[in-house]
């Protein structure tokens, strides 16, 4: 999120604020990245044909049995037979 705002903006620091006002949200869960996780996520990309960083969001929204919530069109057509995929 910091980075396409700092890339649509141009602005590093514009960024950088969103990413401070995000991680201040109470609602705001993080969840790491273990090597469980990211083996789920390298076999998601291997069988679904996403992307690496696409993948680790599916990996994460199947562990935590929440649906993948995205406007990306790789993501919801390819993981929608794995997952429940819906747009905001």
């Amino acid at each position: 999120m910091a980075g396409a705002i700092g890339r649509q903006s141009g602005d590093r620091i514009l960024g950088q604020q969103a990413l401070n006002l995000v991680l201040r949200l109470p609602v705001l869960h993080l969840v790491t990245l273990h090597r469980q996780l990211g083996i789920s996520a390298a076999q998601l990309a291997a069988d679904l044909h996403l992307r690496g960083a696409d993948a680790v969001y599916v990996a994460i929204a199947e562990a935590l049995s929440l649906p993948l919530v995205t406007w990306d069109r790789e993501q919801l057509t390819r993981a929608a037979g794995r997952i429940a995929v819906r747009t905001p």
